[in-house]
């Protein structure tokens, strides 16, 4: 001690010493962190910036809207079907969406267009395959109309959709002018006999009846009767096609 004070010179760089090898030993032990980026600084090759959001692909917000739009046709009909409630439903700006359709117009002849297109592709499957177990060409078709306008478990054949756009051409002039043309190609009459050409008409007309009365909600046979005259109706098809 000097003049009663005791000397801190002596004990302090012990103290620091001693700190210094335990902050030594921390660093052995502990597991090392990567220091933080810079605020500001670009992020890696390959990670996306903070904050940043991808774009979606313009077939994949037309294949949105589309669905948003099928969504409330189905569900609400028609006239339900405007740029504002598809845009919502979609999650999108009306703008976006006005970027793949104009007017509400050109929205409804896309969903349409998909919709035969779906219907149509179910056609031809079908069609493929009744032709590979043997059956005529003609009677294939009829048959694959029937169980394709009466389809209730596949959803990619857009009947729901298609049932809709149906119903409003019956209240609508404008829609079915617009709309009639196309679906003729799978209703005409069969290049054949007068006999066979009826019977795969009746089919047809039979098949179209089945699904607008259940439609329209006035027929409820049950499954067992429903079944059957499908059955009757597939055999017709078979008898006229030949």
């Amino acid at each position: 001690m000097i003049g009663g004070m005791k000397d801190s010179s002596v004990k302090a760089p012990a103290r620091a010493t001693r700190r210094g090898a335990k902050a030594a030993d921390t660093a052995l032990t502990s597991p090392s962190k990567a220091p933080s980026p810079r605020k500001g600084a670009a992020p890696p090759d390959g990670a996306p910036a903070a904050g940043a959001r991808r774009k979606k692909a313009p077939a994949q917000v037309r294949a949105q809207l589309l669905q948003a739009a099928s969504d409330i046709a189905t569900d609400h009909g028609v006239p339900a079907v405007t740029l504002d409630a598809v845009a919502e439903r979609a999650g999108v700006t009306k703008g976006a969406l006005q970027y793949h359709f104009a007017n509400k117009q050109g929205l409804l002849d896309a969903l349409f267009e998909q919709t035969m297109e779906r219907f149509e592709q179910h056609m031809h499957t079908r069609i493929e395959a009744g032709v590979a177990k043997g059956a005529p060409q003609h009677s294939a078709a009829a048959r694959a109309y029937l169980h394709t306008t009466i389809d209730e478990t596949s959803p990619a054949a857009s009947t729901d959709v298609l049932r809709v756009l149906v119903a409003a051409m019956m209240t609508d002039p404008a829609i079915r002018e617009r709309y009639a043309a196309p679906m003729r190609k799978w209703t005409r009459p069969d290049p054949l006999p007068l006999e066979a050409a009826a019977r795969l008409m009746i089919c047809r007309l039979a098949a179209d009846g089945l699904w607008i009365s259940e439609l329209l909600g006035y027929q409820n046979m049950p499954p067992r009767l429903r079944d059957e005259v499908v059955r009757q109706l597939e055999q017709l098809a078979l008898v006229g096609g030949k």
